[in-house]
């Protein structure tokens, strides 16, 4: 009797260690924003950061976006 307890515990344990590194590894909150640009060539980035996202995906955009065009944000969420 007192083995079966015993492995309950430590079976509880390891479920609880999983539970933790389960939730440990599931990533940040992050920011996706989408750029259009006037040509039709599209970019979009992620980042836990707004700026950041703005950024890669304008930059994303411009490279598919021959010169004297213009890219801007559509949505960000």
């Amino acid at each position: 009797m007192k083995a079966i307890r015993n492995s309950l515990v430590a079976l509880g344990g390891l479920a609880a260690a999983a539970a933790l590194v389960i939730c440990a590894s599931t990533p940040a909150a992050a920011w996706y924003c989408s750029a259009r640009g006037t040509t039709g060539a599209s970019g979009w980035g992620t980042s836990p950061n707004l700026g950041t996202a703005k950024t890669i995906a304008l930059r994303e955009c411009a490279v598919r976006t021959p010169r004297g065009a213009a890219c801007y944000i559509m949505y960000c969420k």
